[in-house]
């Protein structure tokens, strides 16, 4: 009578036994797919942080392939090659981690890997950052150089001086991607500037030729910020000959304002008499108008009407220059009002 009862016992006992050894199973597989869920989210931060790093690389690389321009700043370029020589191991090692195979790893290994690769995701987001901010430092680096690459080009014309000034704004525009493109425009800016500069000074070429640029680097110390570009003819408005002198300025608001001086060469070869210094100052002032702030003071005054000779007689009295070429002898004595007026325009 008492079989039943152990048989029954006996299946109880089989029962709770294969009860834990499930539970134990499923804890096991629950364990397990937690450790693959880590390692997948682990690999996926992984191939994101990879991805960025390989975007700033290849910026990098692209960058790099510029080092033969003279005004790329050796020092910074060094700094961006070593950033992404860095990468460049990070992402080997991102490759290799990635391509362990899971399923031949225990569940605690697995979660070694996972750690593994959160911190490969880590290294890779501060070597991507390394990259960005050594590519950042070398566009500032070329900024701040390109106020000497334009005065090394004074004597270009003013087209491509706007255009170089313009390309160097740019340069606080570039993103991440696209620093090498800013950069070549840059350099292609600064390459027509020198281009100019080089045509102009051989236009200018002759036994005049200190003369004419001791007159232009004169005129450009007046011209507060105007943009100047020169030319020379042997007459100018039918002066030039016979001792005599004359010159022109055309002049607009572009750019923050912008003129072009035409001069006699008798100008050169009267240098530095006090006419002809008189004569550029006067032709300064016409250019002058062409700024921002005195442009309305004149165009808005009661003198407007009388024309712009007047004006610039004004401005060559008031900068203490009043021989001949000033235009009083040409246009007559402006009033006092106006060359009080004219000493505003600086």
């Amino acid at each position: 009578m008492r079989r039943p009862l152990v048989i029954v016992l006996a299946v109880g006992v089989v029962v709770i036994a294969l009860a834990i050894v499930g539970g134990i199973l499923i804890a096991q597989a629950v364990d397990r797919a937690d450790a693959v869920a880590e390692h997948e989210a682990a690999a996926d931060a992984v191939r994101e942080a990879q991805a960025a790093t390989d975007e700033a690389a290849a910026e990098a690389d692209e960058v790099i392939a510029l080092g033969g321009d003279p005004l790329l700043p050796a020092e910074p370029l060094a700094s961006v090659a070593a950033a992404r020589e860095t990468a460049g191991t990070a992402t080997t090692d991102a490759a290799t981690a990635l391509g362990v195979d899971v399923d031949a790893l225990g569940t605690e290994e697995v979660r070694d890997a996972a750690a593994d690769l959160r911190d490969l995701a880590d290294a890779l987001a501060r070597d991507e950052e390394d990259v960005d901010t050594a590519l950042d430092a070398l566009v500032a680096a070329v900024a701040e150089a390109a106020p000497t690459v334009e005065a090394g080009n004074i004597d270009a014309n003013n087209a491509p001086r706007i255009a170089f000034r313009a390309a160097t704004a740019d340069l606080a525009l570039a993103t991440d991607t696209q620093v090498a493109e800013y950069l070549s425009a840059y350099f292609g800016a600064a390459a027509d500037l020198a281009a100019s500069r080089d045509a102009e000074l051989a236009e200018k070429a002759g036994p005049l030729f200190d003369a004419r640029l001791t007159v232009q680097a004169f005129a450009r110390e007046f011209a507060n910020g105007v943009l100047l570009e020169f030319d020379w003819r042997p007459t100018v408005n039918g002066y030039g000959l016979n001792g005599s002198y004359g010159g022109t300025s055309y002049w607009n608001t572009a750019d923050g304002g912008q003129a072009t001086i035409t001069l006699s060469d008798s100008v050169a070869l009267q240098w530095p008499g006090a006419g002809v210094q008189a004569l550029v100052v006067h032709e300064v002032g016409h250019a002058v108008l062409s700024k921002a702030e005195c442009y309305p003071l004149f165009f808005d005054s009661e003198f407007a009407d009388a024309g712009e000779e007047p004006w610039a007689t004004a401005w060559a009295i008031g900068q203490g220059y009043t021989a001949d070429g000033s235009g009083e002898s040409i246009y007559g004595r402006p009033s006092d009002s106006l060359i009080a007026l004219s000493l505003q325009c600086r």
